[in-house]
């Protein structure tokens, strides 16, 4: 039967996933608050009521729409702003109209949740993470772990009673204030003007921005991994071909910064078939130095290969930043260490916003492929893959009808190369999804599309587009 919408049919090909959820609208309203929360608390997408889990029913059938129970749609709509809190900022809700399984005219009501960057609870106080089909509650101290993975907490504001001045580095500390001009002669006077100070026990106290930023060794203060592993492989696998010790790199992080950065060029320099531009491989160490989320315990692995570079980064994406919008939005988490880094002699960091953008440039202007970012779901990590692969022309040619249109087809493939053989450019569109250039979405030939990984989770909220 033909919809009235044609959202409908793209609804109806998702599954359940990490950014998408759908439910009969029988489910009790308080219930229907669960994934909306959990969805604003994780990476955002769509929460749609009335249509029935794909496991439970398939194609015309799962649309059972809002009429099976209207008044828990329009309490539903009264608890959202009343009873989320904080408010979700710019989430909305549409009507999607469709001929139900029955045969009537019916709707669906569909809530595009954006991604937020604070953690909202449900009408009980109870806050959720979605994480793959399922929406976890959180306990109290998830919770305040969230909140330092988004940002709306601060990590390196945190006071650390333990750590004195002697911890800090005095040489490393003196170029500093001489460097900024400080009129301050008191070390502790200097760092309370710059939001390195905190109060404990109604005594002012080293920061963990201070401890990081100038410690001798900030692992040893902080009793934490805060350094970076690095680790040498042979060939282009992980596992089993480690070619020796990983190094551990400690000390301040502009120290960090810069001996991680030397390495990697020396690495590159000792290899002539290695290309990577100087830009790039300090832009990706700097970045995961200042964007870490230094409430995990975690190092920054940075993991070398014959054909890449791969940096992780513990944390998730912080704030409001998603994967689709990573070169253009601009979030600090870490907002003191990225301003004191940025005032060093030798600044690792530019401070103006652009760093991700020159980073894609810098790559392109080497003639080597783009960088690619992941977020594993099941992980707390931010992963940077720099890629010692030359542009592809027939991929630059599909890179730009995706920077156009989003996603692409075999069918689309060959009309933009020439390539008349489809074989040959299903070939071709598999190396690009080995490569981790896209993804593939549909389940047949005839909806067989592709897109950015970083792409793919957002297009969810082109349907709320007619």
């Amino acid at each position: 039967m033909q919809q009235p919408d044609p959202r409908v049919d793209r609804l109806l090909s998702m599954r359940a996933w990490q950014v998408f959820e759908c439910k009969r609208a029988n489910l009790h309203p308080s219930q229907a608050l669960v994934p909306i929360v959990a969805l604003a608390n994780a990476e955002g997408g769509v929460f749609v009521l009335g249509l029935e889990d794909p496991d439970k029913a398939d194609g015309a059938a799962r649309l059972i729409g809002v009429s099976e129970h209207l008044d828990n749609e329009e309490e539903l709509l009264n608890l959202v702003p009343k009873t989320i809190t904080p408010p979700i900022p710019a989430l909305r809700y549409e009507e999607v109209p469709i001929v139900n399984h029955r045969g009537q005219a019916d709707h669906l009501l569909m809530f595009i949740v954006p991604k937020s960057p604070d953690v909202h609870s449900t009408l009980y106080g109870d806050a959720y993470l979605r994480r793959g089909r399922t929406n976890r509650r959180l306990t109290a101290a998830e919770i305040l772990q969230l909140k330092y993975a988004k940002g709306a907490w601060h990590v390196e504001d945190e006071p650390v009673p333990n750590a004195t001045l002697d911890d800090l580095d005095r040489d490393l500390l003196g170029e500093y204030m001489e460097a900024v001009a400080a009129r301050e002669s008191d070390v502790m006077t200097f760092f309370r003007s710059n939001g390195l100070t905190a109060i404990s026990e109604d005594k002012p106290v080293l920061t963990k921005a201070a401890v990081l930023l100038f410690g001798i060794n900030p692992a040893i203060t902080l009793r934490a991994k805060c350094g970076i592993k690095l680790s040498t492989f042979r060939g282009t696998e992980a596992h089993p071909s480690l070619a020796g010790k990983p190094i551990s790199i400690e000390g301040p992080l502009s120290r960090q910064i810069w001996e991680c950065v030397e390495y990697l060029k020396r690495w590159r320099d000792g290899s002539p078939a290695l290309r990577y531009p100087d830009y790039a491989l300090q832009e990706a160490i700097t970045n995961a130095v200042i964007h870490r989320d230094y409430a995990v315990q975690n190092d920054i692995q940075v993991r070398l290969f014959d054909d890449r570079v791969e940096v992780e980064s513990p944390g998730r994406l912080a704030g409001h930043v998603t994967l689709a919008a990573i070169r253009h939005e601009r979030f600090a988490r870490n907002p003191i260490i990225l301003r004191t880094l940025n005032r060093f002699p030798q600044a690792p960091n530019l401070d103006i916003g652009d760093g991700v953008k020159r980073l894609f440039d810098a790559m392109r202007q080497a003639g080597l492929a783009d960088p690619v970012y992941e977020a594993p779901a099941d992980r707390s990590a931010v992963r940077l893959i720099l890629y010692n692969h030359l542009r592809d022309s027939l991929w630059d040619q599909v890179a730009q009808w995706l920077d156009h249109y989003g996603t692409v087809t075999n069918h689309d493939v060959r009309q933009l190369t020439g390539i008349e053989d489809r074989v040959r450019v299903s070939r071709l569109l598999h190396s690009w999804v080995e490569r981790g250039l896209l993804v593939s979405r549909g389940t047949g030939k005839r909806d067989r599309h592709y897109m950015r990984p970083a792409d793919a989770q957002p297009s969810l909220f082109d349907i709320g587009s007619r």
